[in-house]
């Protein structure tokens, strides 16, 4: 039997008092763990060396890919002794190493490189034990002798001098081109692809060119030094220490961070750039690294960027963390854009002009990308269970900038298409937000969706300040999700324990039936009672369970005035019983589109048709116009939309009014002049626009209309327009069913190239099929000058979407030859997969064709890879594709 001191017995009392009277406190400084799903990439590798800081100095031979570096890791031990220490390095030809300047022992294997130094690292790591060893004895006695001064882990150096020739991590693009037909049409400069290097290292492809512990738990300060062709210009991570120029023609440029970061993060983008310098309100310094021809595209392309960086500080409360921020643009790039610490990275294909701002712009995926340097590079996940806690914040930031530049609607707008996405995830499986293998529908929109909600359920306020204080805790740190949950309740004392368990750690989302009633006795003054039946419908298990939120209930009322209510829903079946003051017209359940979920509520249309005219947020209003979409029942229902679309200003609402307007028998008609078409065609929303030049008639009374959409503002519209009208007559007439003719067509978009060549190559696919139609002997020798410009742009002279675009024309003119064969093979093996994967498809679409296919298997023998000692590979992956 074990004895116990009353002294022990009475600590161990107070202690369990303590927490019966605090028992969601305590949970939530030490929360348990649910694993609902087993996550093999919730794990950390073990490190038995800490790295303080990594020096990389390289150069390039362009022309073979290659790369010649020394790599300079700092580290202090985690253990001792010390018997071998392991960098990542797949394929990384390691030529020596050093330890604290002396020859070690190394081997090469096949993920990296494996370092001997147990000797050398006991002898001067006994030292500080013993010293340590010391001062906890003098502890212990205290006046007897001098104390030893405490010493402090001894930092060591390890160096790689490396040769290394990478697939991944680092891209050399148009420094070589495959070895197919000359070009047959005049180069223009600025359409060319361009000399560029760029390093892409999320999530571990830094490591196959630097010789580093590639692992997101393990953040360092770093240091670049790069010597280059002095042509080009060099950007990496941290500030500009110093720039010489070399007698070779070289230049050595040198770059440092002054804040540990992950490995991963370590950038270069290598290329000809002219340089934005600018100074945010807040007095963050920024640079805008952009290509020097179209300077027209700097503004649009560049538009928000100041303003975005200011209201993450102001949001988050924390002052843009890395001194200076930069951005620059890279051609082909693998993703939209990376989140490298100080210096983001985004694809060119956002390059655009004032048209091209209203297709697709960088304004999200800018905001995007500079969150991160809060979320991500400022705080980074321990591991990729963790990712969450970076992508989610990284797309939930955004809806609220776009928010404060463009009104509540679009806030409230951005979230309905993240939820969208989200549900459409959760169809698929239920694995929750926290897991590595959650796939991007569930880290960045199901993620946001539910910060979205928690800023809901807390209060502004609250989770701001949540925020600040996590993030405050935490900078230049890793961070869990308990972090996260602990630093809400630390800073607030509100337990959203209850909510992290069912949005982040299980998977599912609710789905709600809904109805609802009331009773009233019309000869009495006693209240209207109105009945709300509630059931949750989710197929519930061991992951997905039921849903507890607060909900907001509107109830609209026929003088035209509505009255909230709130109720906590948290049953698989709910009977709420509500006093009104009259008979509600209908009832909105979650009012405002709040909650990730889906709703079952069946409504009359006269229901429908009210929450339209006086629902007080605008999802819910579109939500019943959505609702509303071929109902029959509603009379002079075409008065109605024209009377919402004067109560409307949102673009989304906007254009499913015109579309239903435009669907409705008897609307458009002949008349040309009625008032709404007008303000369709004339509306500043290219959405808007593009509703009308798909549902008008393509009737001669309408040709003003349709020429006006061959000059629109959008290059998308016009390219829709061109289509719509080619295509409406035999390719033989030249006159199509509008009444305007196909010379007209290309007259007018001749001039124009659109964004990433789309109007040029439609231009060029259409003039093509013109001339042969034409009746003369020469046709098709004319024509095959378009041909020949369509094969160019498919080929390794242009970016990557220019190159999908001028494919698809060739798809859709059938058309095949060894050249154009020669440039699907180069495309195919791009180390890009977005335009590996089309050119793949449109290779084995080709080969349906038995012809075709013996065309494409006769050139593979005879096709050279850039890289000759590649060949045989790339033939291999060709056959295999054609299989």
């Amino acid at each position: 039997m074990t004895c116990i001191s009353h002294k022990t017995l009475t600590r161990f009392i107070v202690s369990t008092f303590v927490l019966l009277l605090t028992p969601h406190i305590a949970r939530a400084q030490f929360p348990e763990i649910h694993s609902y799903h087993v996550d093999p990439g919730a794990h950390e590798r073990d490190r038995n060396i800490d790295v303080t800081h990594m020096k990389v100095e390289v150069s390039f031979d362009v022309l073979k890919k290659t790369v010649y570096g020394k790599v300079t890791h700092t580290f202090k031990q985690l253990q001792t002794p010390v018997d071998t220490v392991f960098f990542d390095a797949p394929g990384i030809n390691i030529t020596k190493a050093t330890l604290d300047g002396q020859p070690v022992d190394y081997h090469i294997t096949p993920t990296g490189v494996v370092v001997h130094p147990i000797l050398l690292l006991d002898m001067v790591y006994m030292p500080y034990l013993r010293k340590k060893a010391a001062e906890e004895t003098q502890k212990k006695k205290p006046n007897k002798g001098i104390v030893p001064s405490v010493g402090i882990a001894p930092s060591h150096q390890i160096v790689f001098e490396y040769t290394a020739q990478p697939k991944k991590g680092i891209y050399f693009s148009g420094f070589t081109s495959s070895n197919g037909s000359p070009l047959t049409a005049p180069r223009v400069a600025e359409e060319m692809i361009r000399e560029q290097i760029w390093t892409q290292g999320q999530g571990i492809d830094n490591r196959h060119w630097i010789p580093m512990i590639d692992d997101r738990g393990d953040k360092y300060i770093t240091e670049t030094v790069v010597t280059h062709n002095s042509k080009h210009q060099v950007l990496s991570n941290g500030a500009l220490k110093s720039k010489k120029v070399n007698k070779d023609g070289t230049t050595t440029w040198h770059y440092a961070m002054d804040k540990p970061h992950a490995g991963y993060l370590l950038m270069l983008a290598i290329g000809e750039y002219t340089v934005k310098n600018s100074i945010s309100e807040l007095g963050t310094p920024m640079q805008f690294w952009y290509y020097p021809q179209h300077p027209e595209r700097l503004e649009p392309t560049s538009r928000y960027s100041e303003a975005i960086i200011d209201f993450l500080s102001e949001e988050t409360g924390i002052p843009y963390p890395w001194g200076s921020y930069s951005q620059v643009m890279v051609q082909d790039f693998l993703y939209g854009a990376m989140e490298n610490t100080s210096a983001t990275t985004f694809g060119d294909f956002f390059w655009v002009d004032k048209k091209g701002f209203q297709d697709r712009n960088y304004v999200t995926v800018n905001a995007h990308e500079a969150t991160h340097q809060w979320f991500g590079d400022l705080i980074t996940g321990r591991h990729d269970g963790e990712q969450w806690l970076q992508e989610s914040f990284a797309t939930f930031y955004p809806g609220l900038f776009l928010g404060s530049v463009y009104g509540d609607d679009e806030l409230n707008w951005y979230f309905r298409e993240q939820i969208k996405g989200a549900i459409a995830a959760g169809k698929a499986n239920s694995l929750p937000v926290r897991h590595s293998e959650a796939g991007s529908s569930r880290h960045y929109p199901k993620g946001a969706s539910v910060l979205h909600m928690l800023r809901h359920v807390m209060g502004d306020d609250p989770f701001n300040r949540a925020i600040n204080h996590y993030l405050l805790k935490h900078q230049y740190e890793t961070v869990e999700t308990w972090d996260l949950q602990k630093a809400i309740i630390d800073e607030t004392g509100m337990n959203m324990d209850w909510f992290f368990d069912q949005w982040i750690h299980r998977g599912g989302e609710p789905i709600y039936a809904v109805n609802w009633s009331y009773v009233a006795d019309s000869t009495s003054k006693k209240p209207v009672t109105v009945t709300l039946e509630i059931t949750q419908k989710q197929v519930q298990d061991a992951v997905v369970g039921l849903f507890k939120m607060p909900i907001w209930i509107e109830f609209l009322y026929a003088n035209g005035k509505s009255e909230w209510r709130q109720i906590m829903v948290d049953q698989a079946h709910h009977t709420f019983h509500f006093n009104t003051r009259m008979i509600p017209v209908t009832v909105v359940f979650d009012a405002g589109s709040q909650v990730l979920k889906t709703l079952e509520m069946q409504k009359s249309p006269s229901e429908w048709l009210w929450q339209m005219q006086h629902g007080s947020s605008m999802l819910d209003r579109y939500d019943a116009l959505v609702a509303l979409r071929g109902n029959t029942e509603i009379k002079d229902y075409k008065t109605e939309l024209e009377q919402a679309w004067n109560r409307e200003n949102f673009r989304e609402m906007r254009a499913e009014i015109a579309s239903q307007w435009l669907g409705l028998a008897g609307a458009p008609g002949q008349d040309a002049n009625d008032v709404m078409l007008k303000q369709f065609v004339n509306s500043t929303h290219a959405s808007v626009r593009k509703v009308l030049f798909e549902k008008l008639p393509l009737q001669p009374a309408f040709r003003d209309l349709f020429l006006q959409g061959l000059k629109d503002s959008s290059y998308n519209n016009i390219e829709f327009v061109v289509d719509r009208l080619w295509n409406s007559a035999p390719l033989r007439m030249d006159a199509t069913s509008v009444g305007i003719s196909r010379a007209e067509i290309l007259q007018l978009i001749q001039s124009e190239h659109g964004h990433l060549n789309n109007l040029k190559i439609k231009y060029v696919e259409c003039v093509y099929q013109y001339t042969l139609s034409r009746p003369y002997n020469s046709a098709e020798n004319d024509a095959q000058v378009y041909i020949n410009i369509l094969k160019d742009m498919a080929g390794p002279y242009y970016e990557f979407r220019t190159r999908i675009n001028a494919m698809s024309a060739l798809k859709r003119l059938g058309y095949l030859d060894v050249q154009l064969t020669h440039n699907l093979f180069d495309a195919f093996l791009n180390f890009n997969s977005r335009l590996a994967g089309p050119a793949g498809e449109l290779l084995k679409y080709f080969a349906q064709n038995s012809a075709n296919k013996s065309l494409i298997l006769q050139q593979i023998p005879l096709y050279q890879t850039p890289e000759q000692n590649a060949s045989v590979i790339a033939q291999n992956r060709l056959y295999k594709l054609l299989q």
